[in-house]
């Protein structure tokens, strides 16, 4: 009898270690996650027709629209990339946005481009706190990556008008790059 007991106390307790270490070394991924509801978007038809964005990211979140797969790439007579998203939820908030994106030389009929860009933005420090109702927009100038949050709603007719056209009418503050002050 004793060792029946013997062999199982040592199944129980290398199960409970196995049980142990899985949450040690998954709990800490759950701790951060926040998910707060915003919105992610990009339209390259709207802000940057001499764009194509290959590839993009926001956060680590598996959700739909948040970042690039290759099946969702649509083909366009100009070459391929993609044209734009919006997505509004409950999201992961991001601590990150990759863009890949290449540069189409302008008045050409076949797609020609000037170069190929990627850029990886750290957002923890960008982003307040609480960005609940807001957006993250990025527009692409070239080489250069923009990144903006846009509140809901109109702005007041003291705030001047944002760069981004769609959302010309709403406050708007660019987050990347860094502006000079």
């Amino acid at each position: 009898m004793k060792k029946i007991q013997s062999g199982s106390l040592k199944c129980l307790f290398a199960s409970l270690m196995l049980f142990a270490l899985t949450a040690c070394a998954t709990g800490g991924i759950m701790d951060k996650d926040v998910y707060q509801a915003h919105s992610f978007s990009f339209d390259v038809r709207q802000d940057m027709p001499d764009i194509e964005v290959l590839d993009y990211q926001y956060s680590n979140s598996r959700h739909n629209g948040i970042r690039a797969t290759p099946e969702r790439v649509p083909t366009q007579g100009t070459g391929e990339g993609f044209w734009g998203e919006g997505i509004y939820g409950n999201l992961l908030r991001g601590d990150f946005l990759y863009v890949k994106w290449r540069v189409k030389k302008p008045g050409t009929l076949l797609p020609e481009y000037i170069g190929t860009y990627e850029d990886r933005v750290d957002l923890r420090s960008r982003l307040p706190a609480d960005i609940t109702d807001l957006r993250i927009h990025f527009v692409i100038k070239g080489a250069q990556l923009y990144v903006y949050l846009i509140w809901p709603g109109l702005k007041d007719a003291s705030v001047p008008e944002g760069s981004v056209k769609m959302y010309r009418h709403q406050k708007q503050v660019q987050i990347y790059p860094d502006q000079a002050k």
